[in-house]
Parts: C-alpha cells; structure tokens; sequence
C-alpha cells in the first residue's frame, strides 16, 4: 500500500525560501513593508534576513518539507562529528609519536 504525499503549504513556502547548507531554515524579518523613506539608510539596509528559531524548527519543516532542511541537518551533524573523530585520532597518533 502506497504512502501519502508530503504537500507544501504554500504561504509558508512564501515566508521561508531556502535551508543553509547546515539545515538552518531562513526567514524574513517583518515590518519592512512601507514607512521606509523617513527611515534612514541604515534602516532600510538592515531589514535583510535571519534564521528561524531551534524551538521552532520542527513546525516549519512541518510546512515546508520540500526545502530539505532536516536531511541537511542530519548530514551537517554527521559531517561534524566525522571531522571531531578525526582531529581526536589525528591528536592521538600525534602525541604517541
């Protein structure tokens, strides 16, 4: 018997459009929308992007899994704990010598 499909909500998919390559997800700050000739120029360019929370990961993969963010997670951490081991084992071989 064949599973179900994972669907995208698609206003999420408006508000967050990419994962990093370590599997962090990547939103829009708010407010940023009109108002912004009295504001000075520094404002305006500091409005950019920022990361989503860790506390609110899970519920925005949730909605939004085609963008890959938890499988990139995984490998991230994978990838670090391969390069800690092999700092350890070059660390050992260093100091017996």
């Amino acid at each position: 018997m064949a599973g179900f499909k994972l669907k995208t909500r698609k206003a999420a998919a408006k508000r967050f459009r990419k994962a990093t390559g370590t599997g962090k997800i990547v939103r829009s700050k708010g407010a940023h929308g009109h108002f912004l000739a009295k504001r000075g120029q520094k404002a305006r360019l500091s409005q950019g992007t920022t990361m989503v929370h860790e506390s609110n990961f899970e519920q925005v993969n949730r909605l939004v899994p085609s963008l890959g963010a938890k499988r990139k997670r995984s490998q991230a951490i994978r990838n670090a704990a391969r390069r800690l081991a092999a700092a350890a084992a070059a660390a050992l071989t260093g100091k017996s010598e």
